[in-house]
Order: structure tokens, then C-alpha cells, then sequence
């Protein structure tokens, strides 16, 4: 019994912690890339603006890309943190 109390407190409910606030932070990371892409869009269209406003506005869309691509990865190794420790108090026998 204390070993499935271990295996839940240490392995699982982490994992499902941090697949919460990396999901959540994912999903602020989204809805802001979408907001600087909308505008790297913007600054592109525009033929009189200069090379330096379009490379800050992509980097500004390239920087939310990154975020949003560690948060996922984050999310992604919660996930299978969480799940193995679940497997694992699922199917034990001690």
C-alpha cells in the first residue's frame, strides 16, 4: 500500500500537475502567436515599411513559435510521465 502511495504522490500527480500548467501555459503561447503572426502578416503587406520592422515582427512570431513549442513538449513529457505512473499503480500487485 505506501509503495502505490508513493508510486501515485511522486510520479502521477506531478505529471498531471504539470500537464495543467503547461497545457495552460500552451494555450496562452497560442493565442498570442496568433496575435504577432496576424501582424508579421500585417507589416509584410505593407510595401514602404523597412527591413527592420519586418525582422522584428518576425522574430516576435518566431519567439512565440519557440514558447509554444516547449510548452507542448512539456505537456507531451507530463503526459507520459503521468501515464506510466498510472500504468504502473493500475497493474501492480504490491
Amino acid at each position: 500500500m505506501i509503495k502505490k502511495t508513493l508510486l501515485l504522490s511522486l510520479i502521477v500527480i506531478p505529471g498531471i500537475a504539470g500537464m495543467a500548467i503547461f497545457g495552460y501555459y500552451a494555450l496562452q503561447d497560442w493565442g498570442q502567436l496568433q496575435l504577432d503572426y496576424k501582424a508579421y502578416q500585417a507589416v509584410t503587406k505593407i510595401g514602404t515599411i523597412g527591413i527592420e520592422t519586418i525582422f522584428k515582427a518576425n522574430a516576435a512570431q518566431m519567439i512565440q513559435r519557440i514558447n509554444l513549442f516547449a510548452d507542448g513538449t512539456w505537456f507531451l513529457l507530463s503526459a507520459i510521465f503521468s501515464s506510466i505512473g498510472l500504468h504502473g499503480f493500475l497493474t501492480s500487485n504490491f
